[in-house]
């Protein structure tokens, strides 16, 4: 008898899911089929039911890592404060470490400029999704769309940078300094302007 629909949905996102883990922690080069489908405990030859490719993977892996993330899961309601908490726990070494689910934008930033253009737009559209998530929040009135939006990079382009960079250092103390910094700096930002 044949699977249901919904089971293969189910396998297939257990194998998004792993993926989205391995990637992020090991980049693509070192993540294989084999690896992915033995941690979503499941079995290599079933790779294949749900995917053509370890690149179409990857590039769905990108938006399965993002979707976890609270700057633009689906019905999670974001105003200035908790933009405020989510910077205090993206720029923290937990993530830096990921004890708690990595963003792909930044860990995997240096990884998915080797990868073809169809990974590199499933990246391109999760940078754009917390974009726009961030300024439809920070956009107060009509006049301030260019200025939320500009904010809003802004914030994304030094959460992604301060992560990608504190994960490159291996000095504890200069990683949390680093971390420190661009916090401050970034909530200073968000509370004086727009």
């Amino acid at each position: 008898m044949p699977y249901s629909a919904d089971h293969k949905k189910q396998s297939r996102e257990r194998i998004r899911m792993a993926a989205a883990e391995l990637f992020c922690r090991y980049g693509f080069d070192q993540v294989s089929i084999t690896q992915v489908m033995k941690h979503a405990k499941m079995t290599h030859g079933a790779f294949y039911a749900h995917f053509e490719s370890k690149g179409m993977l990857y590039s769905e892996a990108i938006r399965s890592a993002a979707e976890q993330s609270l700057f633009v899961r689906e019905g999670y309601e974001l105003n200035r404060e908790k933009i405020i908490y989510l910077i205090k726990e993206y720029l923290s070494l937990p993530h830096v470490k990921q004890e708690v689910p990595p963003c792909p934008l930044a860990f995997l930033s240096t990884d998915i400029a080797h990868r073809d253009e169809h990974v590199k737009a499933s990246y391109e559209a999760v940078f754009n999704g917390m974009i726009n998530k961030l300024s439809q929040v920070l956009d107060d009135s009509e006049s301030a769309h260019q200025s939320a939006k500009s904010l809003a990079q802004q914030l994304v382009v030094s959460l992604v940078g301060t992560v990608s960079i504190a994960r490159s250092i291996a000095d504890p103390h200069a990683q949390q300094t680093l971390l420190d910094n661009t916090k401050t700096g970034l909530i200073h930002l968000l509370k004086n302007t727009v």
